[in-house]
């Protein structure tokens, strides 16, 4: 039964055999263009509910990012802000337009995301993370021995969402649509990273899978030789606590759920190479090795 004609009923029993379809198919279809906020695919946002905390930095390399949390609203958190983020990139980029219409229904806008279940307890999530993430203010900094450079700003300016919690399948009068702030449009406009919207789509219940493949199409994309990582400085990067990289059990387990949706990515994207490698005398978890790959996204799709 095709994915799309699947009921509200059969989709709550999702199986792991499911997923795998996902993923396989992922690597069988035309990839669909998408893109992502460069600083996105590089400092991930928070994967688990961070509760009452109002502030939220990740560090990688010479990047970071800040996230403050808009008036009485909470961090976003999960698959849905990814989602949603690479939504509203990929508008921009292909609209060259900071203002996006999101659609008449929230069933419609769902389905752009690649959420068919028009559940209430869907929809409120849903609406939980939009408020959130286009509430929130961002500063990204880049840091080196020369100094420093930064921006603030909000990802949306302006929202007027008039969608009806109730009836996820009613259409509006008017158009639900959000305005970007102008920093936050110039970014993605000036440095987009690409991405395969069907590989998002199968990998959206992960998030570790998420954010791990938005980085390796990053990357990997200009990479001529081997890059060795170590597990310790990946944790930094995307792990829950970061202050806990230094510890071997915690690494050790990151390191197992990495190497699942690794697995997982391979599947819908067989061109990547990566290859796993021992620790050595001064390493206690080994490293992962990045390879040049065939990117995710056809260069002639970037092109056209």
């Amino acid at each position: 039964m095709p994915k799309d004609t699947l009921t509200p009923q059969t989709r709550h029993h999702f199986t792991r055999f499911d997923q795998v379809d996902q993923l396989v198919g992922a690597s069988e279809a035309d990839a669909e263009l998408a893109f992502m906020h460069r600083l996105m695919a590089l400092c991930s946002l928070p994967r688990t509910d961070p509760g009452d905390q109002k502030e939220y930095v990740r560090r990688n390399g010479p990047y970071k990012l800040g996230m403050t949390a808009g008036i009485d609203n909470k961090l976003p958190y999960g698959n849905l802000p990814r989602l949603l983020m690479a939504y509203v990139c990929t508008e921009a980029v292909q609209t060259q337009s900071r203002v996006l219409i999101l659609g008449k229904s929230v069933a419609e806008f769902m389905r752009k995301l690649g959420i068919y279940s028009t559940s209430g307890e869907k929809y409120g999530r849903l609406r939980e993370q939009i408020k959130r993430l286009f509430n929130v203010h961002l500063q990204w900094i880049y840091e080196d021995e020369n100094g420093e450079a930064s921006v603030n700003a909000l990802i949306v300016r302006r929202a007027e969402l008039w969608w009806n919690p109730k009836q996820p399948d009613d259409r509006t009068l008017w158009d639900n649509k959000i305005e970007l702030s102008e920093d936050f449009f110039s970014e993605i406009i000036s440095h987009p990273v690409p991405l395969d919207m069907t590989v998002l789509k199968a990998l959206k219940r992960a998030t570790l899978g998420l954010d791990l493949y938005m980085w390796l199409t990053y990357r990997t994309f200009s990479l001529v030789g081997p890059k060795r990582l170590a597990w310790p400085m990946l944790y930094r990067q995307f792990g829950a606590d970061p202050a806990k990289a230094g510890d071997k059990r915690t690494v050790d387990n990151f390191r197992t759920d990495c190497l699942r949706e690794l697995k997982k990515i391979k599947t819908a994207w067989p061109g990547l190479e990566y290859r796993i490698e021992r620790g050595y005398r001064h390493e206690k978890n080994g490293s992962l090795v990045l390879l040049p790959s065939k990117p995710s996204i056809p260069p002639l799709k970037l092109v056209t």
